[in-house]
């Protein structure tokens, strides 16, 4: 199921479910074969069934989000003075094999949100906000080169800066 399907079933659940209903209804009070409760009683209990999966369901994802969302900000929050400290370096200075590293790493960070996004974990307005974060320092030319450079190596999950440039 895509992300945008399981967000709009979250957020119409009810609606869907309602109409459900009422087509078992109208099957039960239009088709004299299905006039029974044996048809009836079961396939409301279907409906709710879902209904109730579908709720259950939804609150799994929210736990899964928190968990992965304080995970995302934790290990960003713990890079943020440093990632500020490269976008003010001077532009032609060279990065250190030290800040290199560093900056694989944040690297590694924005291609595993990429990827709980596109499996639906991570909501989308979540996400095109991390974009615009992510933005910022793919303004660094310093950045950039080296991100450009790294993703064409295939190891970032289909991350790939289209997202970072066209993404809104």
């Amino acid at each position: 199921m895509t992300p945008k399907l399981k967000y709009w079933l979250y957020d119409n659940h009810w609606v869907v479910s309602a109409l459900l209903l009422l087509v078992v209804f109208s099957l039960w009070a239009i088709l004299p074969a299905l006039r029974s409760w044996s048809f009836l009683y079961p396939s409301v209990g279907a409906v709710l069934g879902l209904s109730y999966f579908v709720l259950k369901q939804h609150l799994e994802d929210i736990r899964l989000f928190k968990e992965l969302f304080s995970a995302f900000t934790s290990r960003f929050d713990k890079m943020n003075e440093r990632l500020y400290e490269l976008l003010d370096g001077p532009p032609e200075q060279t990065l250190t094999p030290e800040e290199v590293t560093f900056l694989y790493d944040y690297f590694n960070l924005c291609a595993e949100e990429y990827l709980y996004y596109r499996k639906g974990f991570i909501y989308p307005e979540v996400w095109l906000a991390w974009i615009h974060g992510m933005r910022l320092f793919y303004a660094s030319p310093r950045i950039r080169a080296l991100w450009k450079s790294e993703l064409q190596t295939g190891s970032y999950y289909g991350f790939s800066t289209t997202l970072i440039e066209h993404s809104d």
